[in-house]
């Protein structure tokens, strides 16, 4: 029982409860301690009674030890007793005696150019003008006044320098990261904590070796006085997870140098070393080759950041760390380019509904919206290990119909707007991908091609190059997408929605699907120029048949002669026509009309084209090497009308070139005689006047044209016809629509 204190055992023994002899023995118990244990120059002495035992303590030692007088130190014997002194310096007032005869420390006496300020225990330093710090050697400080320039710490613009690190030597490029086998094989993209990059756009760049550089801008900061200080430096290559693939820590940085692990593949340079009022600054360079530290980890590049840390001198700088912390960036190896190891492959669409076609002169063309199917075989090396081009994540699949007049397919094998590719997934060894595509559509507006090595091109790539551009195989095939061009009054040769053919016995329209050897249309050509063909309408031209040419893409090849076109798509509708044989004087018919219903007195031809030796359409006409005839729709009198009125010649010479004995009598004469001659000495070059005649005779509602190109050098491009009417008013013209 522990021992009670007294106003607690007044208590019990007023209550009445305080010796019971359980109690009184517990008492005696906790009051009494029967060991007693003498100490040095102390006697214990130890007497029974009845009553219990009496201890005396005696002292055996001779008296404390004496106290000796020192410097400062007065002892002086007062009765038994010792009085110390200590003997104070009076002229100082910075230990004094206070009020309680304390001995204390009154502070430090405080001036302002000689003026007292006061006394003070504590100093506290304020202002931009002023530092005080820690000097590093015990009980003492550095004050500055004013305060000192240091430059800044490492990776900081706290000081007067630029300390901010900068990566360099490499190009950070946003790309597609291609998936590894596993994580870490043979490349790593991130795992917790770090989101994984795999199949998302993100920055990498590829080199030789990876190589990258980090260096402050300027001096920084905090390095060793000398060897025995502990500035260092220190780099951790972080691995996708942020786990350290590599470290290293430099020693002691008291000077310029160089430190380089045991691999050689992270190097800290410390340059410019000099003195920074107490402290030292020097520029920091730290160099990494990457893809060493990958191989070395097993790796074949992948995605990393890297920290670089500086701890400062603990002595002139207080032992701080500063750190810098790339952002994170995938070294690709690049191992391989990508490459189309198969075949590039068109054809027109294999569902006929999407084949689009129309005929010019016997001749099948493919129109604006035909559609093709593109077929790619055999892609490799497409997702090492990232995905993209020109050091983007931009289309890395290009395919090119130029010669079709298709639009250009600029992909991502990821995420393709049309067309798929079978095989590709975004693992980094994927091979053998393909693409394909069944409804590439032909959109060139006002475009031609004829020729028989028509092509398609294609092209993989990577970020960091390309494949070589393959083609499909050459093919023969016919495009025209202009649309009609021609008009009442204006003639483009670039279709046949005017044009006619002249039966036995009336003007018929024109079958653009029959061949120009077809009997049922046969060119009836007029006089004794020779013997006729029905011309053919190529690439806005007038010619023979045999004189088809071709064209390169919008870019006609007059003098490459392709007559024979029996192996030229499109044939959706039957094969195409052998014009070899058409070498006669074609023929061309068509109506020029008015919608006035005003007389027709004269009419003007502007032509463009080429004539051959004669130069012009005048001296063309002139020399009959271009013959051109005229017969009425209707007469505002006595004319000669109708599919069988006399043809009148624009060609040969002038009207009324026979006068005074074979003035112009309508043609009544006979064909090509001075009587059916109308052209008028308006003429000049390629713009051509003839009349109708007297007043009786002139024109109404029309006229039929018959063109016959004699000269086989001779080729019209374009006819614009002008009409001026009886009454004086103004000339009627509808010029054919360009572009043609």
């Amino acid at each position: 029982m522990a021992v009670l204190p007294k106003y607690q055992l007044k208590q019990l023994f007023e209550a009445g409860d305080l010796m019971t002899e359980v109690t009184l023995n517990d008492f005696i118990d906790s009051a009494y301690n029967p060991v007693l244990v003498a100490g040095t120059d102390i006697q214990l002495t130890k007497v029974t009674t009845p009553s219990g035992d009496t201890i005396t303590i005696s002292s055996t030692g001779g008296g404390g030890s004496s106290v000796i007088e020192g410097p400062g130190i007065d002892i002086t014997t007062v009765g038994s007793d010792e009085k110390i002194s200590l003997n104070l310096d009076t002229s100082q007032t910075n230990l004094i005696i206070n009020g309680s005869d304390q001995l204390t420390f009154a502070g430090v006496h405080i001036q302002d150019e000689g003026l007292a300020v006061g006394t003070y225990r504590t100093i506290n330093f304020i202002g931009d003008d002023v530092l005080a710090e820690d000097s590093g050697t015990p009980n003492k400080v550095n004050v500055y006044i004013p305060t000192p320039t240091f430059a800044s710490h490492f990776d900081t613009t706290d000081g007067t320098t630029n300390g901010i690190v900068s990566e360099s030597g490499i190009t950070r490029s946003t790309v597609r990261i291609s998936s590894p086998t596993v994580e870490g094989t043979p490349f790593a993209t991130g795992s917790a904590p770090n989101t994984p990059w795999a199949g998302t756009n993100k920055p990498a760049y590829t080199s030789a070796d990876g190589s990258v550089t980090f260096s402050t801008a300027e001096q920084v900061t905090g390095f060793s006085v000398d060897a025995t200080g502990d500035a260092i430096i220190y780099v951790a290559f972080q691995d996708a997870n942020n786990s350290s693939l590599k470290t290293f820590q430099t020693t002691v940085i008291y000077q310029d140098d160089t430190f380089t692990n045991t691999d050689g593949d992270i190097e800290v340079i410390i340059s410019d070393y000099a003195n920074d009022t107490s402290k030292r600054k020097a520029k920091v360079t730290v160099n990494i080759i990457a893809d060493s530290i990958f191989s070395l980890a097993g790796r074949a590049g992948g995605r990393y950041n890297v920290i670089i840390g500086m701890n400062t001198d603990t002595v002139t700088d207080g032992g701080s760390t500063y750190n810098f912390n790339s952002s994170d960036v995938f070294f690709d190896t690049n191992p391989f380019t990508p490459e189309i190891n198969g075949n590039v492959s068109i054809a027109e669409s294999t569902n006929s509904a999407l084949i689009l076609t129309k005929h010019l002169s016997g001749v099948e063309y493919y129109i604006k919206n035909s559609k093709f199917e593109i077929d790619v075989t055999d892609i490799d090396n497409l997702n090492e290990n990232t995905q993209g081009r020109s050091a983007s994540a931009s289309w890395n699949f290009r395919a090119t119909g130029t010669d079709y007049g298709l639009s250009n397919l600029q992909l991502t094998a990821w995420s393709p707007s049309v067309g798929s590719f079978p095989g590709w997934s975004n693992q980094y060894d994927q091979q053998n991908i393909s693409y394909d595509y069944d409804t590439w559509n032909l959109n060139a507006s006002n475009y031609r091609f004829r020729n028989s090595d028509a092509k398609i091109f294609s092209k993989v790539y990577d970020p960091w190059g390309s494949g070589a551009e393959e083609s499909s195989p050459n093919a023969s095939i016919l495009i025209d997408t202009y649309v009609n061009r021609s008009t009442r009054l204006g003639e483009a040769f670039a279709d046949e929605t005017e044009r006619l053919y002249r039966d036995t016995s009336s003007y018929v329209a024109w079958d653009s699907t029959k061949s120009l050897a077809d009997v049922t249309q046969g060119p009836n050509g007029t006089g004794s120029a020779g013997t006729f063909n029905n011309g053919c309408i190529v690439g806005s031209y007038l010619v023979r048949g045999s004189q088809f040419f071709a064209d390169n893409g919008n870019s006609a090849q007059i003098g490459t002669l392709i007559p024979n076109l029996s192996s030229y798509k499109p044939d959706k509708n039957g094969s195409n026509p052998n014009y070899s044989a058409l070498s006669d004087i074609p023929v061309y018919h068509r109506k020029f009309y008015t919608t006035s219903g005003r007389t027709i007195s004269n009419v003007e031809l502007n032509f463009t084209g080429s004539f051959g030796t004669s130069g012009n359409a005048t001296t063309a006409l002139e020399n009959s090497q271009m013959k051109i005839y005229i017969r009425r729709v209707a007469t505002n009198d006595t004319g000669s009308t109708g599919h069988g009125a006399n043809p009148l010649a624009v060609h040969g010479g002038l009207y009324e070139s026979g006068l005074p004995a074979n003035g112009f009598n309508d043609g009544a004469s006979g064909i090509d005689t001075v009587g059916s001659l109308i052209r008028t000495g308006a003429s000049s070059g390629n713009n051509v006047e003839f009349t109708f005649g007297p007043n009786d005779k002139l024109c109404d509602d029309g006229f039929w044209v018959e063109i016959q190109l004699v000269d086989s050098d001779i080729k019209l491009n374009t006819l614009n016809v002008t009409l001026k009417f009886s009454d004086g008013g103004a000339n009627e013209s509808a010029p054919a629509l360009t572009p043609n």
